[in-house]
């Protein structure tokens, strides 16, 4: 009996090493190929990669303005007879610009001028008075001089105010003998007429958010480009200090070169009613942007023009220009991991042209075109893997293939039950089967 349990002992331990063979060889053969068709591989836009897609999208409007601009307010209490400039017009420091009407302001000097006169005579009688009564009381009986002393103190107390008010009002008159004199408003500085405000009313003076210039000069010499961007354009993702390019709107293939040097985010202007996709008819606030440019050799005050951030699209030649960690070099041949027509990733072999080291892009003569989709290249991509443009689907495929082989057992001996039932005799036999290496002189 002994040596029939040894036989079954052998018989039992033949089948777990089978078991664990066959284990070994589903998890790195069989399960590898079917973990790696679940692999979804994220593929993007050659469009996107190269910058072929920054166009009109990423454009924002932009104009030449002066980089110092004054405005001239206009004194709401007075009216303008003439104005002697338009909008465009240039005006060197101390031009005339308007001239406000100074018939009324002349009344009001006339009106000012008998109201000093009146007071001046209210000084006159006080004075006269305060003398006659203090003659009076020097020639008075002891019991009237505390009369006409009152009196006396009452008088000069009103004699005090007059003169007071003489002082307010002789200020009221020097101040409109100059306005009458400075009815003629001159330009504080040499520019270009930028705005001319006709329409500002009374209340505009007491609304922060109003600008209240009635007329605007932009200094001319110092240029800078005025941009603007809606909140619904990727605002934040503007920063000071990013590089620019400038395009002309007329002649696409001249540009200048500059940066953001100012983001005002705090004067916001409500734009048309615009569509954006679901949000059809909604209200964006517009903002300012301004942009500092190397020169600004052949553009003119107020030129409009296409602001647009420098990818570097600026430094390479036309055609397509791939970035080199996108490519895989084995010294054979250049292939990228491209979407196949049938959705699923493939080897594509690249004719390469021009090398730009300073931005690491080749050009790409054949293999593949702006339409086509491409992924970076991983060590675990294999051909036949489907693809996908949603970054969030790939990486959760990947996830999921972790977690699956997480859960495969590091031993093919762990799915061996530590102790093995044998029906025919009713022997539990242990794993370790210590007897098989016993000596045989021990039966």
């Amino acid at each position: 009996m002994k040596k029939k349990g040894k036989i079954i002992t052998v018989v039992v331990i033949l089948i777990v090493i089978i078991l664990a063979a066959a284990l070994l060889i589903w998890r790195f053969v069989i399960n590898k190929d079917s973990a790696s068709s679940g692999r979804i591989v994220y593929v993007e836009s050659v469009k996107d990669i190269t910058g072929i897609s920054v166009g009109l999208d990423s454009r924002y409007m932009g104009v030449v303005e002066s980089q110092e601009t004054k405005g001239i307010e206009k004194d709401a209490d007075k009216t303008v007879k003439e104005i002697y400039v338009q909008e465009g017009d240039s005006v060197n420091e101390g031009d005339e610009l308007f001239a406000y009407d100074t018939q009324d302001m002349e009344l009001q000097l006339q009106q000012l001028e008998l109201e000093l006169e009146g007071i001046n005579n209210d000084i006159s009688s006080y004075t006269s008075q305060i003398n006659d009564l203090t003659t009076q009381r020097e020639q008075a009986p002891a019991e009237d001089k505390l009369s006409y002393t009152s009196q006396i103190q009452n008088l000069q107390a009103q004699l005090k105010q007059s003169q007071y008010n003489l002082s307010v009002k002789q200020l009221e008159i020097d101040r409109q003998k100059e306005s009458i004199e400075g009815a003629v408003i001159l330009s504080p500085m040499t520019g270009v007429i930028k705005t001319i405000n006709e329409n500002t009313t009374q209340n505009d003076y007491y609304d922060s958010s109003t600008d209240n210039s009635f007329i605007t000069i932009m200094a001319t010499g110092d240029y800078r480009i005025k941009g603007t961007i809606s909140e619904l354009d990727n605002l934040y993702s503007l920063m000071e200090g990013t590089p620019v390019i400038v395009r002309s709107r007329v002649d696409e293939n001249v540009t200048w070169n500059g940066t953001i040097d100012k983001i005002d985010l705090d004067n916001g202007a409500d734009s048309d009613n615009i569509n954006y996709g679901d949000s059809m008819g909604e209200s964006a606030t517009k903002y300012s942007f301004y942009v500092i440019l190397d020169n600004y050799d052949g553009l003119m005050l107020g030129q409009h023009l296409y602001i647009e951030m420098d990818y570097g699209q600026g430094s390479v030649g036309d055609g397509l220009w791939l970035p080199s960690y996108y490519m895989v070099m084995d010294g054979t041949e250049n292939y990228v991991w491209a979407e196949g027509s049938n959705g699923k990733i493939e080897k594509r072999v690249l004719t390469l042209g021009e090398y730009n080291e300073e931005m690491d892009l080749y050009e790409v003569i054949s293999g593949i075109d702006e339409n086509d989709y491409i992924a970076y290249p991983e060590e675990d991509i294999e051909e036949g893997m489907e693809t996908t443009t949603d970054y969030e689907v790939a990486m959760e495929s990947t996830q999921d293939m972790n977690s699956e082989e997480d859960m495969l057992p590091d031993d093919g001996m762990d799915m061996i039950d530590e102790e093995i039932y044998i029906p025919e005799d009713g022997e539990i036999i242990d794993e370790q089967i210590e007897e098989i290496t016993e000596p045989a002189g021990g039966e």
